[in-house]
């Protein structure tokens, strides 16, 4: 999925698309599929117009497409044009619903007019800086009406640039000043376009306000709120993290509230704009896949549409149950916002959606060749201007016409006189400028492209030193094959790796440790005693193999390793893997000495069978047979060294001299051929090998055979009853020796064909005895690969079990921890309870002194006044126990004690001082009961001052 949308007006409905060119329509109750639209090309964006009921698409190619979605269940094409070179990155609706931004790769920003009656023409571009990342528009109604905000963020080279615009709504009513040129650029200062540079990379663009800004720093993940300034500057107001995988984009609600993000990780987070810590962030597609690809608001913010790489569109609702009412009246904020824009865009659509009914269908698409609108006005504007100066053109034309007519006839001319007189071909040349400019470039092209080359082969050559360094040089056996004279099977040896010092002091270590151990354990007792001794060696055999879990014993004798029972602890295990990697090594190189015999077997066979074929050629040869003989060799993976050698016929190309080189070259060639001239002028020794010996040293007998006996002069003339007696006997005696030299003949070829049998049986056997001999290493080849993987097996098991143990110990670290932490405190905390407890023992045990105290004061209280009548003793013990209530004081800090030199001075009154002055003013003769006497009076208070001093301690 690489793009969805609602469409307008309601939320009823969703159009999505894929990548391979399918676009869908849905129902957002039922997510029931309405249509399907095959459009046959790579799709790369969609967005849904909100002054109509139509979608817009872009594609790879720079083309873009507009559907009419009045029928959902068959939706049309009823636009389309190309109108970038790149593919259609971005598609940003101005929310007056008059404007279409697209953005591309090409540098261009692209203004349409979204309007089914103005066909969709494009009305404008301005140029950005590299590739569009975002685009953001704001249109404040109630505000500026006739205007909307236009933010574009680029990126070219690693600088990200925000450009800051302001466009006029009615953009195809504006005057010629509006623009640059005739292909409709729009003027800077018409647009008050402000390009302001950012220190991150900003993979998107959102508006909040005029001014104020949301995008994402790629770099470090955040989510960046951005506010331009007075002066035109960029300032940044806060950062918020963001999502766990770099890049991802931001959308902003329809109201401007709400801020939400999504990326490669699957997620997607929103923020409001009040409150940009404060987020929600929803897992909804696989970052595997590739994470979320587009997120859209409903236009009245209530739903969210997002879509992944991993094909899951998925429609979010907000659950406002939680809110309370004013919460939830203010989040609903952005259904009114909806309502004002649908009030304002609702004759605007009705008109469109009229004229969009009325258009006719497009079937097919154009092509990616084809021009896109900006190059289309481009020619358009060169072919005027090339009609406004097509006379002053002509002119030029014929006058350049008859000056190279009359270049080439001088140079005909040149070319028919006389050498010494000839001029050369640049001495032609008119515009020496653009001749030595053109060769300048040549020499700037030619040092680029050494210079290319330069670092090319420096950086082949680091390559290569680190290959070699890796893969020969710290090789201790270099990995090498063996192939049958006749057939395809193979067979390679175990390349093997350069121990290292450390790993020999650690293999020495290991074995010395299991000498120590073995010395000091009892000798291990593997099988019963059976009455047949060889089954009992087959027993102990195969009890030894399931205790060691080994067969390397069958190969290599000295295998020293742990038993599988004995491994208890993780130092164990390491050690036993040390162990079984030393067996792994004896048993390669074991199985490679077996390797290199057949090897050097085999390059015996070649030399004897190249002897061998040396002479079948000789015979082939005096048999005057064309028959071939195949020479066996070592093929190249036989020979690695050989790849470190290159040769000069895998060159395909002519190796570069210098000049310094081809001089070299030519002065060694001319002295060769010096050489050769003075050979070849009176050569003694060669002319006297002619002359005497028909040019050879040595005469073989088999060379006289192949001479032909020459034949007297007169039976070439003469007929044979012409012959005298003298020449009869000349002519048969010539017969009887031609006819021992055709025996002789015959002899050698049959001595000849024998010896040529023999030879080829003899190499036909040797190479079929090696082939057998490298069948047998093969076996035995899988036998130490099954041997070897075994051991390797081992090492991963054990390797595994280590792991586990240590995952073990780290989990069971993990939970100990906090235990433990546990523990002390609950150790901690009873001893503060005992401490407690003791304390609350003593204060008890104080209380109950306290009390028995207060009970013997009170009893003295009424052994003192038993002499009182029991109405009076009664109203005596009231007043005992009447106290005074105290008002809690607060600090004073008057004027006297401001002016301390401590300024955090406070004064505060004592409490038992203020509780004895009331005791002392119930003293006096104001609260006492007038059936008191005064003797008894001065008695109660002496008594009740008893009771208040103990009260007191």
């Amino acid at each position: 999925m690489v793009g969805a949308d609602f469409v307008s007006p309601t939320s009823s409905q969703i159009i999505s698309c894929r990548q391979n060119g399918v676009v869908q329509v849905w129902s957002a109750e039922t997510a029931e599929q309405l249509s399907s639209l095959q459009l046959g090309s790579d799709i790369s964006n969609l967005a849904c117009c909100q002054s109509s009921r139509c979608a817009f698409v872009g594609f790879t190619s720079g083309l873009l497409v507009v559907l009419d979605l009045n029928k959902p269940e068959a939706p049309k094409i009823v636009f389309e044009d190309r109108i970038h070179q790149g593919p259609i990155l971005q598609i940003f609706f101005d929310p007056s619903g008059k404007l279409l931004f697209t953005g591309s790769n090409d540098g261009h920003v692209i203004i349409l007019d979204t309007r089914a009656s103005n066909k969709f023409k494009c009305l404008g571009h301005i140029d950005v800086a590299g590739e569009v990342t975002g685009i953001g528009s704001l249109h404040q109604l109630k505000v500026e009406k006739e205007w909307c905000y236009l933010t574009v963020s680029s990126t070219s080279n690693g600088q990200s640039t925000i450009t800051h615009t302001k466009i006029p709504v009615d953009l195809h009513l504006q005057p010629a000043e509006a623009f640059d040129d005739d292909t409709f650029h729009l003027a800077a200062g018409f647009i008050k376009r402000k390009d302001l540079k950012v220190s991150f990379s900003a993979s998107s663009i959102a508006m909040i306000s005029p001014f104020e800004l949301v995008t994402i720093d790629s770099a470090k993940k955040h989510v960046v709120f951005l506010n331009i300034d007075n002066s035109g500057q960029l300032v940044e107001t806060s950062r918020a993290n963001g999502h766990l995988l770099k890049g991802g984009s931001v959308v902003i609600s329809p109201h401007h509230k709400w801020v939400g993000s999504y990326s490669g990780d699957g997620q997607i987070i929103f923020r409001t704009t009040d409150d940009t810590k404060d987020s929600v962030s929803i897992a909804c597609h696989s970052h595997f896949m590739g994470g979320t690809s587009f997120l859209k608001f409903s236009n009245d913010g209530q739903q969210v549409l997002s879509g992944g790489r991993d094909g899951v569109i998925a429609l979010w609702k907000w659950n406002y149950d939680a809110l309370v009412a004013e919460e939830k009246s203010k989040v609903l904020g952005a259904v009114d916002a909806s309502r004002g824009r649908y009030a304002s865009l609702l004759g605007l659509r009705k008109e469109q959606d009229a004229v969009l009914q009325n258009m006719p269908v497009i079937s097919t698409l154009k092509c990616a060749g084809e021009r896109t609108w900006l190059e289309k006005v481009q020619m358009g504007v060169q072919e005027l201007k090339d009609k406004s100066y097509e006379p002053q053109i002509n002119e030029l034309k014929k006058s350049i016409s008859d000056l190279r007519a009359t270049v080439l006839g001088m140079i005909e001319t040149n070319e028919s006189v006389d050498e010494i007189e000839q001029l050369k071909r640049h001495e032609f040349t008119l515009d020496l400028d653009e001749r030595q400019r053109i060769l300048d470039e040549g020499d700037d092209e030619i040092e680029s492209i050494k210079e290319t080359v330069e670092l090319e082969n420096l950086a082949m050559l680091f390559l290569k030193e680190l290959i070699k360094t890796e893969c020969w040089d710290g090789m201790a056996v270099v990995g090498r094959s063996l192939a049958l004279f006749q057939g395809e099977l193979e067979v390679s040896n175990f390349p093997i790796r350069k121990q290292t010092d450390a790993e020999k002091q650690e293999i020495e270590r290991v074995l010395e440790l299991y000498g120590h151990e073995q010395l000091e354990s009892d000798q291990i007792v593997y099988n019963t005693k059976h009455k047949d001794e060889e089954a009992e060696q087959e027993e102990e055999t195969v009890v030894s193999s399931s205790l060691y879990g080994s067969h390397a014993t069958k190969f290599y004798d000295k295998s020293v390793q742990y038993s599988q029972f004995s491994l208890h602890s993780n130092q164990r295990k390491r050690d036993a893997i040390i162990l079984i990697k030393n067996t792994i090594n004896h048993l390669k190189h074991t199985f490679n000495k077996e390797f290199n015999d057949v090897y050097s077997s085999k390059k015996q066979e070649i030399q004897r069978v190249a002897e061998r074929s040396e002479r079948i050629k000789v015979i082939l040869r005096d048999l005057k047979s064309d028959e071939a003989v195949t020479v066996p060799e070592f093929k190249k993976i036989e020979v690695p060294e050989s790849y470190l050698v290159v040769e000069d016929n895998e060159i395909p190309f002519e190796k570069y001299l210098t000049p310094e080189e081809k001089a070299a070259q030519l002065e060694k060639e001319r002295l060769e051929a010096e050489r050769r001239k003075l050979e070849e002028a009176d050569n003694a020794r060669e002319r006297a090998l002619n002359t005497m010996m028909h040019g050879k040293l040595e005469i073989r007998p088999e060379d006289e055979l192949q001479k032909d006996l020459e034949k007297p002069e007169f039976m070439l003339t003469k007929n044979e009853d012409q012959y005298s007696e003298e020449e009869l006997k000349i002519a048969k005696d010539f017969e009887k020796r031609e006819k021992t030299l055709m025996e002789e003949r015959e002899k050698y070829r049959k001595a000849l064909e024998a010896e040529l049998k023999k030879l080829q049986t003899a190499n036909a056997e040797a190479m079929s005895s090696f082939d057998e001999k490298l069948s047998k290493l093969f076996k035995l080849r899988i036998e130490y690969q099954k041997t070897v993987n075994q051991e390797e097996l081992k090492i991963v098991r054990i390797a595994r079990s280590i792991h586990q143990h240590d995952y073990l110990e780290e989990c069971e670290r993990n939970l100990s921890q906090p235990l433990d932490e546990f523990k002390q405190f609950k150790l901690k905390t009873q001893e503060e309870v005992a401490e407690i407890k003791r304390s609350i023992d003593k204060l008890r045990d104080e209380h109950e002194l306290i009390i028995q105290e207060d009970k013997a004061i009170e009893k003295q209280f009424k052994k003192d006044f038993a002499d009182v009548e029991a109405f009076t003793l009664e109203i005596l013990a009231k007043l005992y126990k009447r106290r005074p209530k105290i008002v809690k004081q607060k600090t004073i800090n008057n004027e006297t004690n401001s002016r301390s030199p401590n300024p955090f001075h406070v004064k505060v009154e004592d409490p038992d001082r203020a509780f004895l002055e009331a005791m002392a003013e119930l003293d006096t003769d104001i609260h006492k009961p007038e059936i008191l006497e005064d003797e008894i009076w001065e008695r109660f208070v002496e008594a009740r001052a008893i009771k208040v001093e103990s009260e007191l301690k």
